[in-house]
């Protein structure tokens, strides 16, 4: 009798304890895309990708000029000059190529730079937020399978936390 008893305080216990608990989610991509800064990284990020962009076709018009000349002038070449043009354009052809990888390799880490101040200034919003409302977690809504009504949802919170409107 007294075990169980002592088992049912015990138990009680712990569902006080597990019902003290406090968890929220955010939307933390939702918060990242209203902020003005995102907006700039944006932008930045389409300058950029425009300006290579550009350069991108420069080599496209190269190769087709020097293609389309060649096709054209291909019969009456002796073959020599014949290898040698085809040499060229293949030259251009992989000029193209490491350009094109090495522009998205650019873009992205352009992206990741501007985008890291971003991250960590939405980080330390959240971990304030759970510092002020005493949550013991909070968690990224889209990783989550169930979300019951009665859950705290803190991106209001981190929202505001960062003076954003929407």
């Amino acid at each position: 009798m007294k075990k169980k008893i002592v088992l049912i305080i015990a138990f009680l216990g712990i569902v006080k304890v597990f019902s003290q608990v406090r968890i929220a989610y955010v939307n933390y991509s939702e918060i990242i895309k209203i902020m003005p800064e995102y907006i700039h990284v944006q932008d930045s990020v389409k300058k950029a990708q425009a300006a290579l962009q550009n350069e991108m076709n420069i080599l496209e018009e190269e190769y087709k000029k020097k293609y389309n000349s060649f096709v054209n002038e291909s019969n009456n070449l002796v073959e020599s000059v014949k290898m040698r043009r085809m040499q060229e354009i293949k030259d251009i052809s992989d000029r193209a190529e490491l350009f094109h990888d090495q522009s998205q390799k650019q873009l992205q880490q352009t992206y990741e730079r501007l985008l890291t101040p971003i991250q960590k200034k939405v980080q330390e919003a959240i971990r304030k937020v759970g510092d002020e409302h005493n949550f013991i977690y909070i968690l990224e809504e889209t990783g989550l399978l169930y979300v019951n009504p009665s859950a705290i949802n803190a991106t209001p919170l981190v929202k505001q936390k960062l003076k954003l409107k929407k």
